[in-house]
């Protein structure tokens, strides 16, 4: 964890940073925190995805099942998030995360969550917001990775000699 937090609080690291000292206390108080160990899942893609997690300290990989590869799309970093989409729609993992180092996370399961969103309009509102700049951050990255491959694609079919 962040050399400025205590054991017990959520530090101002990453997208935390957005959120003010006491929408980060409450949200403490909501949820749990652990140290996982290396090869611990966060999410196992195509599972039901019932918690929400921010990496306070380590780091996580990424990884997709897809066309019988196993693909490793990102690692995520202390401040980033696993499961957020599930807060607003739940459904199954897109992905597995796995951690690679030693980790102190933030757990909150998702109905602890709608009991906090629900009982504290302000903060509710404070943590929605931060989730969708995330979910807008997160999409703009996709469309501008696959926009990317689409003008990779063009240029390498156009260079083709049939």
């Amino acid at each position: 964890m962040s050399d400025t937090a205590l054991p017990g609080e959520l530090p101002a690291i990453g997208l935390l940073k957005e959120l003010d000292a006491e929408t980060r206390a409450r949200m403490a108080r909501a949820g749990r925190f652990e140290t996982l160990a290396v090869e611990t899942r966060l999410s196992n893609q195509g599972a039901t995805q019932s918690t929400f997690a921010v990496l306070l300290s380590g780091k996580a990989g990424v990884y997709c099942h897809a066309n019988g590869d196993y693909l490793h799309i990102a690692d995520i970093k202390p401040g980033e998030t696993v499961g957020e989409m599930n807060l607003i729609d739940p459904h199954h993992s897109s992905a597995d995360v796995i951690i690679t180092e030693k980790a102190g996370v933030w757990i909150i399961d998702v109905h602890q969550f709608q009991e906090m969103v629900e009982n504290d309009p302000p903060a509710a509102y404070a943590i929605m917001a931060w989730l969708a700049r995330e979910l807008c951050r997160r999409l703009r990255q996709s469309s501008d990775h696959m926009l990317r491959k689409a003008s990779e694609f063009r240029s390498h079919m156009r260079d083709m000699d049939y």
